[in-house]
């Protein structure tokens, strides 16, 4: 009966989801959210399976108790209630900073538990009513999109552009306004109660050194639901962009353009050439055609455009008076939207001589007459004009001075303590993340493969100064060779009655991919239906079976079981070190044990 009750709860939620998913197909108005909100208890269950693995999950906000530990069911209901009597009082965020790429300093706010669980049940009832009316040229924070689609995009559809018109929006997620996102929201979401709740969420404020700051433009940057209220403002100009901008700049036809009357003589000459069998004219006139184009200049042009995030790129086949009236409209237009265009970063590049940057990759135009490959019917110079995709050498330079020290490459002191699994695993790990987001590089497999024999040679040498011995010994220990012939590093670590672990370095060969997969978790990240979930609706204390307020207890990460090693392991930790698992449901008296180190209670079964 519990397990029927349980499937119903998700069930109803995911039910709700998919009405309002409809609902923004059609175009058709959202009305009586925040009251259905307060009526699918399933849909906080969900939100809570999706970012428990989070690892900011732990961290707080400016309540230090407030974190995920301690999540129930009953902490669930007791938000449900102040959201109907609208006395839900959003926290300020606290205020952080990380680095930057460029030296400077990123602001983070970080919010409180309670105030992502809601932020991210706002965002599933949003995205499941916006994300079938967004355009499909914008791809960043998007199920099933990436930064891989929005260049596949440009890769495969922007043969023959001319210019490069690189976008940027100052400050774009701190300058949003607030008044014109909610007049945005407005024209479809009817629901005033709703957006007072929003409302409140974007004026909340923040705090630093234990001052409070509020908050009077801009998306809360850390916040769950940030992303998405950005896409829904930039919607607008995605939608300007396809409706005015592109019907504006493109014109005549591509495929009914005319041929070009000196290709057309030549051509003619060539085949002349060939039926009286002189072999040296008909490659004369050959050589002379690869250089002339097929078509003539008719005044035809066209416009494509993509955007991910707050980074957009225009590609334009026309004349460069055109492509920077094209510039002046995108300011005019954001200016609308009350965020403001960078002038100096916005700029234009001829695609043939110089490269535009987007996404980390270096993009431009490939031609080489030379060149002949099959395309459709016959074969042509079918290299002219396609886009190609490079990884920039100031990205090689800044993950290879993380290794190298005047001009050498060295060890890494700060993992010279780990096991050598974990040593092994964390070069791996790095290298591998870079391989595969530049894996659609046309020069992947030159770059990256000079920059893993780098880092290759800074493992050795970690591996070296932990073991403080000499590399050659180092590499012949550690070495081995693949079944296909490729060496890798490599260290196993035996267990009893199980298998061992195997950390390998180089592993994977470095391939160039054209078409990149994003591979998203549908099914946990739409219904929520994960063990976690089952585990809370089951609402048992995993200790003692009572079903009296339990609490999940929650650890950042297994690896923080290992300080009880070498001692007398309490029984919770044998249960989540048997389970694999971060959380353990219990009753608040074994919750409350745990937390002052007193549980040493009946053994758990």
């Amino acid at each position: 009966m519990m397990s029927e009750v349980r499937e119903m709860l998700l069930d109803e939620a995911q039910r709700y989801l998919e009405v309002v998913r409809k609902r923004g197909k059609a175009k058709a108005g959202l009305k009586r959210v925040y009251e259905n909100i307060g009526k699918h208890k399933g849909l906080f269950v969900m939100a809570y399976g999706k970012l428990y693995a989070n690892t900011g999950a732990l961290t707080p906000g400016i309540d230090a108790n407030d974190t995920i530990d301690g999540m129930s069911l009953k902490r669930i209901e007791r938000i449900i209630e102040t959201l109907k009597d609208e006395t839900y009082t959003w926290k300020p965020t606290r205020r952080t900073y990380i680095p930057k790429k460029n030296g400077k300093k990123r602001p983070l706010g970080i919010p409180g538990w309670e105030d992502k669980l809601v932020q991210d049940v706002l965002r599933m009832v949003l995205e499941a009513y916006y994300e079938p009316q967004f355009s499909e040229h914008s791809h960043g924070f998007r199920p099933e999109k990436g930064c891989h689609t929005a260049l596949s995009d440009v890769y495969y559809t922007w043969k023959g552009v001319k210019w490069f018109i690189e976008g940027d929006i100052k400050g774009c997620f701190d300058n949003i306004d607030h008044g014109m996102l909610l007049e945005t929201m407005r024209r479809q979401v009817k629901d005033d109660r709703l957006l007072r709740l929003i409302k409140g969420m974007l004026n909340t404020g923040y705090m630093e050194d234990w001052h409070y700051h509020r908050t009077y433009s801009g998306t809360p940057q850390g916040g769950v639901i940030s992303p998405l209220l950005a896409n829904i403002l930039l919607n607008e100009f995605d939608t300007y962009v396809e409706k005015e901008l592109i019907p504006k700049h493109t014109k005549g036809d591509k495929s009914k353009r005319k041929w070009n009357p000196v290709y057309q003589k030549l051509n003619q000459r060539a085949v002349r050439a060939k039926r009286r069998g002189d072999v040296e004219s008909y490659k004369q006139a050959i050589k002379e055609r690869r250089h002339v184009p097929v078509f003539k200049d008719d005044g035809c042009t066209w416009l494509k455009y993509v955007r991910y995030a707050d980074d957009f790129l225009m590609g334009f086949a026309g004349k460069k008076e055109e492509a920077r009236a094209i510039k002046e409209e995108i300011g005019t237009y954001l200016e609308r939207l009350k965020l403001e265009m960078s002038d100096e970063k916005t700029v234009i590049t001829h695609s043939g001589t110089e490269k535009a940057r987007f996404l980390n990759y270096h993009l431009n135009t490939m031609w080489e007459d030379a060149e002949i490959r099959s395309c459709g019917i016959g074969k042509g110079r079918s290299l002219n004009g396609k886009i190609s995709l490079t990884i920039p050498d100031d990205v090689l330079r800044r993950h290879e001075s993380k290794v190298r020290k005047k001009g050498r490459v060295i060890h890494l002191p700060a993992w010279r303590n780990n096991s050598d699994y974990d040593i092994i695993m964390a070069y791996e790990v790095k290298m591998q993340g870079l391989i595969n987001y530049y894996e659609m590089a046309h020069d992947v497999v030159v770059k990256m493969g000079k920059l893993r024999y780098v880092y290759e040679e800074s493992l050795l040498k970690t591996l070296a100064s932990k073991h403080k011995d000499a590399v050659s010994k180092i590499k012949r220990k550690y070495r081995r060779r693949l079944a296909d012939g490729r060496q890798v590093i490599a260290v196993e670590v035996k267990r009893e009655q199980k298998k061992p672990l195997v950390a390998m370095y180089g592993k994977q060969p470095i391939t160039h991919t054209r078409n990149v997969r994003i591979r998203d978790d549908v099914v946990e990240l739409h219904t929520g239906r994960n063990e976690l979930v089952n585990r809370l609706l089951h609402n048992t204390c995993e200790i003692c079976g009572s079903h009296d307020d339990v609490q999940g207890h929650h650890i950042r990460k297994l690896a923080d079981l290992k300080q009880y090693e070498g001692k007398e392991r309490p029984e919770w930790v044998k249960r989540m070190a048997a389970m694999r698992r971060k959380t353990l449901f219990v009753c608040k008296r074994h919750h409350e044990e745990i937390h002052q180190g007193k549980y040493d209670g009946a053994r758990i079964t």
